[in-house]
C-alpha cells in the first residue's frame, strides 16, 4: 500500500490508534556513493550534514517532529548487534524520542547477519541497503538488528522527537 503524499510503502495500520502508529520505508533515498562515504566513518553526525539532509528532511515531512537537540542521527556498525528495544531506550533514557529512522549503508551481500527485525515480523528480515525506515515509537514497533560478521555492516540512525 502506498501512503499518501509520497512513495513510501505503509506497513502497519493506524487507523484507531493515537500519534502516528505507523511504519514507511522510503526506497533510494542516497546513492551507492553517498551511502559509501557516510559508512566510512562511526560518528554522529549534523542533520546539515553532506546526504543526511535530504533524510532528514524526508522525515519531517511525514511526522511531526523537531530535529533539535535531543534529536540526534549517527553512523553505527555494531557487530553484536542490538537486542529487542524501543528507540524510548531501555531505561528510559530517551523517553523524548518520537520517531526514528535508518538507511543500511553497506550492501548485505557484504556481511552475514545483520537483519533488521520487527517483533511483530521475527521471521523477515529487513535488509534496507540505501532504503529509509521510519517508525514511531508505538510499542509494535519493537525492534532488533542480528548480530553480523564477515564485512562490516554500517547503517546510519535517526532519533527525533515531537
Amino acid at each position: 500500500q502506498v501512503a499518501a503524499g509520497g512513495p513510501a510503502f505503509y506497513w502497519a495500520s493506524h487507523v484507531g490508534r493515537p500519534r502516528y502508529r505507523v511504519r514507511w520505508r522510503f526506497p533510494s533515498v542516497l546513492t551507492a556513493a553517498e551511502a559509501k562515504s557516510l559508512a566510512s566513518v562511526e560518528e554522529y553526525k549534523g542533520f546539515d550534514a553532506f546526504a543526511v539532509t535530504p533524510v532528514a528532511r524526508l522525515i519531517g515531512s511525514v511526522a511531526d517532529v523537531t530535529l533539535a537537540a535531543p534529536s540526534y542521527c549517527r553512523v553505527e556498525g555494531r557487530r553484536e548487534g542490538h537486542p529487542w528495544h524501543c528507540d524510548t531506550g531501555s531505561q528510559g533514557h530517551m523517553a523524548w524520542c518520537r520517531v526514528s529512522a535508518s538507511v543500511l549503508l553497506t550492501p548485505p551481500d557484504e556481511f552475514t547477519g545483520g537483519g533488521f527485525y520487527f517483533r511483530d515480523a521475527p521471521e523477515e528480515p529487513v535488509f534496507h541497503y540505501r532504503d529509509c525506515l521510519v517508525y514511531d515509537d508505538a510499542p509494535e514497533n519493537e525492534h532488533c538488528i542480528a548480530a553480523n560478521s564477515g564485512g562490516r555492516r554500517a547503517l546510519i540512525m535517526f532519533f527525533a522527537h515531537a
